[in-house]
């Protein structure tokens, strides 16, 4: 049997990939505020926010507000902010505002890729590895949706994974971030496509995002934890989704993860009672929906 870690650092993305898809829109104070109730409860890592067209994604418009309102504090804390850039646009502004760790997108699924961003994957790897150019000096992360298969049926073969990795790594990515999109993937799956990654990159490079559609999103974190992964993101009830993905729910729910690591003894840093208090008065007060067993129970 696998050797467990003694300890996991958990990213909250709650404030990027959680409320991105929100259809409320939620006031910047606001989110300031459960940023702030997000750290009180333990987060170190954290996707702050994108900096995307407002016009497609309502909710990251005050991007810049909420980044530098919130950079000194969350500096003196001890706590890595990342934020996405999806283009030039995105990079220039994220770097205007002092983000210094970087998130960039590239599907693994052929047809995912053509439906999020209206290219082929080579096309996308092109201009991702020209966008590395632009951002030399940033910490560079490429998180990688649909690793685990694609919800459209098209094939997601191992040595894509690879190409995609070994190019990044070439421009200076220093991060992997592998994501289960639609969470469609099993053990069986998600340990085969993490026994190949481990062949060619370091899996301490490598961050495990699942989300939870069928149910299984902690199992196959269970899974990650035995092939080495020490560094997994969820979310703040379990918000979140792909607007790409048809069917995608909401990321694995962080106060379902932590309840899980700290029962097998698991270090992580967090407060689950303070986490799960967040959790209600957050859906409350944005009017979202808890998915989580810890809050509904």
């Amino acid at each position: 049997m696998s050797m467990l870690p003694k300890q996991v650092r958990v990213a909250e993305v709650c404030p990027r990939d959680g409320w991105q898809n929100h259809p409320v829109q939620i006031p910047t104070e606001v989110k300031i505020k459960y940023i702030r109730k997000m750290v009180a409860y333990g987060a170190r890592k954290m996707e702050i926010t994108s900096f995307v067209n407002p016009k497609y994604v309502p909710q990251m418009g005050d991007a810049k507000a909420v980044f530098q309102t919130l950079k000194d504090e969350l500096e003196a804390a001890g706590v890595t902010t990342f934020a996405l850039a999806l283009n030039r646009r995105g990079l220039e502004d994220a770097r205007t505002a002092g983000v210094r760790h970087i998130n960039f997108v590239l599907s693994a699924s052929e047809e995912h890729n053509l439906r999020n961003s209206r290219r082929t994957i080579q096309e996308s790897l092109d201009e991702f590895k020209a966008l590395a150019k632009e951002a030399a000096g940033l910490h560079m992360i490429l998180s990688m949706p649909c690793t685990f298969g694609s919800p459209f049926g098209d094939e997601v073969p191992l040595d894509r994974i690879k190409r995609l990795i070994d190019e990044a790594e070439r421009v200076g990515v220093a991060e992997f971030g592998v994501a289960d999109t639609a969470g469609i993937s099993n053990p069986d799956n998600t340990r085969r496509v993490l026994a190949a990654i481990k062949e060619y990159t370091d899996i301490s490079k490598v961050s495990l995002h699942m989300h939870d559609t069928y149910g299984m999103g902690l199992a196959n974190v269970y899974v990650g934890l035995e092939e080495g992964i020490t560094s997994i993101d969820a979310s703040l009830g379990g918000m979140g989704g792909c607007p790409f993905a048809p069917g995608a729910k909401g990321n694995i729910a962080m106060e379902d993860l932590i309840y899980m690591l700290h029962s097998m003894g698991i270090e992580t840093g967090y407060d689950l009672e303070l986490l799960k208090t967040t959790a209600r008065e957050m859906a409350q007060e944005i009017q979202a929906t808890l998915t989580s067993c810890q809050c509904c129970a």
